[in-house]
């Protein structure tokens, strides 16, 4: 993505700004994080929202983590609606910031749904500076499942893409993060993914 670099220091400083916000005032309401899919495709997302400002990232499946996957940041509408674009995309959230569209740079529109994480538990937004872009990981529980997943996607400048795994039991998080690989050009690399939005 042309825009990587760029967008990859706006969401640091979203993300830097929601915290250092937390910590000047500890009354302040904690960042909204949200989690969701894309209909009729293997993308998930991610939404964190504070202070105005909100952070989507949406991360492709086995099939789409190269083409899908995008970062977005831009101010949030009281109602929780919001339009911010990335790339040539634009990702438009209704009021109550539940559902929305997704608009590609050939005018396809796929719709995504999303809910409130689950309080107290690992669901949100993961994110590691690495070759000049941003790696971002969601981890959210499938519908039906009992336990968490994690789906993340390695990302380079010069459009260089890759599927990441935690190297273990997303249960074994810690309070730093969780442990992630990825595998490139025959060699793995290993990455410690943090969360946004959390106090």
């Amino acid at each position: 993505m042309k825009s990587a670099r760029a967008l990859a220091l706006a969401t640091g400083m979203l993300g830097a700004l929601l915290c250092a916000a937390c910590a000047a005032d500890p009354e302040a309401a904690p960042p909204e994080i949200s989690v969701g899919a894309v209909d009729g495709t293997d993308a998930v997302l991610a939404v964190v929202r504070g202070e105005g400002a909100v952070t989507l990232y949406v991360c492709g499946g086995a099939s789409s983590y190269a083409t899908m996957t995008r970062w977005f940041e831009g101010p949030e509408d009281p109602s929780g609606a919001f339009s911010i674009e990335s790339g040539g995309w634009t990702a438009t959230a209704d009021p109550g910031g539940e559902s929305g569209r997704l608009r590609t740079p050939d005018g396809a529109e796929l719709a995504f749904r999303a809910r409130p994480a689950a309080r107290g538990s690992i669901e949100g937004l993961y994110a590691a500076d690495d070759g000049g872009c941003r790696t971002g990981a969601v981890v959210f529980t499938p519908e039906g499942a009992e336990s968490p997943a994690l789906q993340g996607t390695w990302c380079a400048v010069g459009d260089r893409f890759a599927q990441v795994t935690p190297l273990r039991p997303l249960s074994a998080l810690d309070r730093r993060g969780i442990q992630v690989q990825v595998e490139l050009d025959g060699a793995r690399k290993n990455l410690l993914v943090t969360p946004l939005g959390r106090p």
